[in-house]
């Protein structure tokens, strides 16, 4: 009853409503300039308001898009709208009255704010800025009519834009925000091109580049789905409708924020100009100097551009092709100004250039690349199934102990190394932390467990440092969020201890181990930055574990120079007091006579009843008791002013002695961030160590192969490859069955041809293939007794059948345009796994696109490859093709009952192809009536009849006749191409039409 009493008592503004509502510049929503995020609010309802109201209204008007955590006292209010969504999303209670109104008291502020984030809301915090008392104080002075206390914005908090400790710390991923511009192209090297600028706010974190992208997006699609960002930046209707659907496609649940062009989605030129005047700020607000370059700036003063940080700058100075980039970057700092995160992020973000695009060069790529079809259809980070973590490549070698670890592991996984010295340098390192050191890196890996997510805390850190936002002194908490500041602090100093002595207890096994890498990383000075002397200032400023317990720093003599001459004046007027008792013990003749306190008066002289007439008249009677009285001298009074001036300001001083300690420690953020940084890969190398105790069966240290020449066969190899991710005890039944593969070499056929029984294991051996190869290039064992690898630039990937609704794209255009990606893209040092290409479609169609592209991979681009098909024509026309060889899924056939077939899987790789797929048994599994297998298996023998009797007769077309074949039918691919890039589904729908009367043709003449 009260929440529909709520609803109608708001709905009634007939001004919100959809025929009467106004932006803030009045104008209507069928305006093209319409900004729903404000809202106008008419003269006579204004004055109608309480001054609360009046305030609220003010905020809310300027931010429809936002809930409003409006602070009052020790509560957070949200009324109108807002406070629905509170008692929906927040299971928040109504209060009585006819205005929609409910809160919550401070201290659950970080659970509610982070519950509303999560759920896609944007939050506004609007805090006090003033007490009551400061209210009545500003009204008395500037003789001000407000009856309410100030309140400004504070904080704009999102998915992208949490960063309090309880907020993360369940959760390592990174949650990162995407700015996004683009300027398409015609009739250039690439369809469109891009620029980026990726941020983790919570780690300060922030990637810049830019990049050309083909019709697909395929680049883009690459970095959407490694990244899944949980918001995107993107300048309002300016994208391209082929990107809006790339973003909707790779995306879950996205906070989408679209800023007006130029104003607040800036250029590259005001981005520059804004960043040089954030810095001046930034200057004019520090009395110490800016950190140095790796936070920011020299001297912001001169003309050339050294005070940008060296990526923003190398951007710059690219001019067109680094623009977008700095448009892109220059839009994030709008968005979290707005935030109040924009200073913070400048002065100690940690700045990095976007991986190599797909289209660059590739002798240039330090990387692997792995699309956006290689990420899913292997199940890299992702279930396909599932949708979780479970039964992924990460989860079955993730065993890091630390936040950052897991994160770097990530960005390993996503872009596997390539060149063959950074892959063996990263092998050493593994193998040097196995055997007789791995008890060694296992305790030091027991060290690391206990570390807090350090990444995270040392930005909270940088933060605190700035105040700014809910961290301003002007703003009024209830809670003791100082308190809370301090903890956190000592927490950073703790683990920034412990990682230091972690690296030291680890540090032995650089007598031992050739490792380069390894010593780089425990090397004082180099990979490990020295702290020493640093960690020891802290320990010597105060007691870490008294000022846990108690909340406050009581800083040792030494640590503080303020705060050591605060206390040197109240101990020099503590000893002139003594002075003073003294005298007036001589003065008075009695030694009798002492200091006491009464209440809230200290330092009365109590003087016996006796010594009453010796009293000088300028002493001040405060007290008496039986036979005593109390003075105070003229000189004590004096002394008492100056004590209590003294006092304040050593309080005042020891109230802020925690800021100070902070700044100081943010002073050394480069060396934190480099101690942080090599704790990570340290503790990867151990997960990638001990990984291998985790497979099932043999492992081995891959040999990764060197080019020699030009000339040479780019090779894969393996002996007794077992899987990855799979383990017998997962299966239900049986083992998992270890196979010998080698493709490519001058030895070995470059493509594989793999035929087989439906559920023969076909497509399993294809990821298991694919896997290995990742783990390799990473630096990890692989489960296999050998494996011998020349590096692959890229891993393709089509797999599954698919479609893509919301596209437009049926799961045969989806294959197509995987498959189309596949062939303008592919090198030579390229793995290509293919899984039943052609399914989506007739059986003649799909048999032709087949053909075509294992003939464009075999003849022209020469990579290495695996390609399962039902297709067995395929076999019989590539069977003495010494580029091809044919393999097959091996299986056992028996009789069953009323004579069908029985199939008894060996997934065990046998040379030759497979004459049947078996389809009948795989419908017994699934529990089809007997009936209707035996009327297949019937059907089945009659059709296989009929193609032995068209084989014998010399039906099947020659070779030369085949190699005719292949040229039309690779022409009729690159049609498709060409069409899914123009996105017209009628002419589409023609050439497919008339590309299935052509297959038809070649196939059965």
């Amino acid at each position: 009853m009260c929440y529909i009493s709520c609803v109608l008592s708001f709905i009634t503004f007939f001004w919100y409503s959809n025929s009467g509502r106004r932006d803030a510049k009045r104008r209507l929503p069928t305006d093209v300039d319409y900004d729903a995020r404000t809202l106008y609010l008419p003269p006579d309802f204004v004055r109608s308001l309480s001054g609360g109201q009046r305030q609220w209204w003010e905020f809310k008007s300027k931010h429809m898009d936002k809930v409003l955590f409006f602070k009052m006292g020790k509560f957070y209010e949200l009324f109108e709208m807002d406070a629905h969504i509170g008692a929906k999303e927040l299971d928040l209670q109504y209060m009585k009255g006819e205005q929609p109104h409910c809160g919550f008291p401070e201290k659950n502020f970080s659970m509610n704010v982070e519950k509303l984030a999560r759920k896609g809301y944007r939050v506004l915090v609007v805090e006090q800025t003033e007490t009551p008392e400061q209210l009545e104080l500003r009204r008395k002075e500037k003789g001000s009519k407000d009856k309410v206390v100030k309140r400004e914005v504070c904080a704009v908090v999102t998915r992208g834009t949490l960063t309090e400790g309880e907020l993360l710390s369940g959760n390592p991923d990174a949650s990162y925000m995407m700015a996004l511009t683009e300027i398409c192209y015609s009739n250039q090297n690439f369809e469109r091109v891009f620029g980026v600028c990726v941020v983790d706010v919570a780690t300060s974190r922030i990637i810049l580049g830019q990049f050309g992208d083909d019709a697909e997006c395929s680049s883009l699609c690459s970095l959407l789905t490694e990244l899944k960002p949980v918001e995107i930046i993107k300048p309002a209707k300016s994208l391209s409708s082929d990107t809006e659907r790339i973003i909707s496609r790779h995306t879950r649940n996205i906070l989408v924020n679209e800023l007006v062009p130029v104003s607040e989605f800036w250029d590259a030129e005001r981005t520059v100009i804004e960043v040089k005047a954030a810095l001046k700020g930034i200057n004019d607000q520090s009395s110490s100097k800016l950190p140095s370059k790796a936070g920011l700036i020299y001297n912001i003063e001169q003309e050339d551009l050294s005070f940008l940080p060296d990526i923003l700058s190398h951007l710059v100075n690219k001019g067109e092709d680094g623009s977008l980039a700095v448009s892109a970057f220059g839009a994030t700092l709008y968005y979290l100004k707005q935030a109040f995160l924009h200073e913070t992020l400048l002065r100690f973000a940690k700045f990095e250039s976007l991986p190599c695009s797909e289209f660059s060069d590739v002798a240039k790529r330090p990387y692997m690349i792995l699309n956006a079809s290689a990420l899913e259809n292997l199940d890299i980070f992702e279930n396909s199934g599932t949708g979780d973590s479970s039964g992924t490549l990460y989860a079955q070698i993730n065993h890091c102990v630390t936040a950052s670890g897991k994160r770097l592991l990530k960005s390993w996984l996503a872009r596997p190394l390539f060149h063959v010295k950074s892959i063996k340098d990263r092998q050493d390192a593994v193998a040097a932390l196995q055997g007789t050191n791995q008890p060694m890196a296992l305790e030091f890996r027991k060290m690391l467990s206990r570390l807090p997510d350090m990444e995270r805390l040392l930005t909270r850190m940088f933060s605190c440092s700035e105040a700014n936002g809910r961290n301003a002194n002007k703003v009024v908490l209830y809670e003791d969020a100082a308190k809370k500041q301090l903890q956190e602090f000592i927490s950073a100093l703790r683990g920034c201890d412990l990682m230091a002595k972690a690296c030291s207890s680890l540090n032995v096994i650089l007598q031992t181990v050739e490792s380069e890498k390894l010593r780089y990383l425990l090397t004082n000075g180099e990979g490990l930055p020295d702290i020493s002397s640093i960690l020891q200032h802290f320990k010597n400023a105060f007691d870490w574990v008294e000022a846990n317990n108690s909340g406050r720093i009581i800083p040792h003599e030494g640590a503080d120079m303020d705060y050591d001459c605060a206390c040197k004046k109240v101990k020099d007027i503590e000893s002139s007091l003594k002075k003073e008792l003294k005298e007036q013990r001589k003065v008075l003749g009695d030694a009798s006579i002492k200091y006491v306190t009464v209440g809230k008066e200290a330092y009365l002289l109590e003087v016996p009843e006796h010594l009453r007439g010796s009293i000088p008249q300028a002493y001040e009677l405060r007290s008496s008791k039986k036979g005593f009285y109390r003075y105070w001298t003229p000189n004590i009074k004096k002394l008492l002013v100056d004590l209590s001036q003294t006092q304040s300001e050593k309080e005042s001083k020891l109230r802020s002695i925690l800021q100070r300690l902070i700044g100081q420690f943010c002073e050394h953020h480069t060396k934190w961030r480099q101690l942080v940084s090599t704790i990570a890969e340290l503790d990867v190398l151990i997960s990638l160590a001990i990984a291998r105790d985790f497979y099932e069966g043999p492992t081995c240290r891959p040999v990764i192969l060197g080019s020699t020449s030009a000339s040479e066969v780019p090779l894969l190899s393996a002996k007794g490859l077992g899987h990855p991710i799979l383990r017998s005890d997962s299966l239900g039944k049986g083992s998992f069955v270890s196979n010998n593969i080698s493709i490519g070499g001058s030895d070995h056929a470059q493509f594989i041809l793999l035929t087989g029984p439906n559920m023969g294991g076909k497509s399993t051996l294809l990821r298991q293939v694919c896997l290995a190869t990742i783990l390799a290039q990473i630096g990890a064992d692989v489960p296999a007794e050998s494996f011998e690898l020349s590096p692959v630039d890229r891993i393709f990937v089509r797999m599954g059948a698919k479609d893509r609704i919301m596209a437009g794209q049926s799961t045969f255009l989806t294959e197509l345009s995987e498959t189309a990606l596949m062939l303008s893209s592919a090198t030579r040092y390229s793995l290509v796994a293919l899984d039943e290409l052609g399914r989506g479609t007739s059986t003649s169609d799909g048999q032709a696109i087949a053909e075509a592209v294992l003939e464009h991979f075999v003849n022209k681009v020469e990579c290495r490859g695996m390609f399962s098909t039902h297709y067995h024509r395929l076999a019989v026309d590539y069977e003495k093709d010494s580029k091809v060889s044919l393999c097959h899924m091996a299986c056992k056939v028996g009789v069953g009952s009323e004579g069908v077939e029985e199939v008894t899987f060996l997934y065990r790789l046998t040379p030759g192809a497979c004459p049947k797929s078996y389809g009948v048994n795989v419908a017994r599994l699934a529990g089809l009536p007997e009936h209707v297998l035996q009327k297949a298996a019937a059907k089945s023998s009659e059709m296989e009849a009929l193609y032995n009797k068209q084989r014998k007769k010399g039906c099947v077309e020659s070779k030369e006749s085949q190699r005719s074949t292949h040229a039309v039918l690779a022409g009729i691919l690159n049609s498709i191409n060409a069409l899914m890039r123009s996105q017209d589904s009628t002419r589409i729908s023609d050439l497919i039409r008339h590309q299935h009367e052509a297959a038809r043709f070649l196939l059965e003449n």
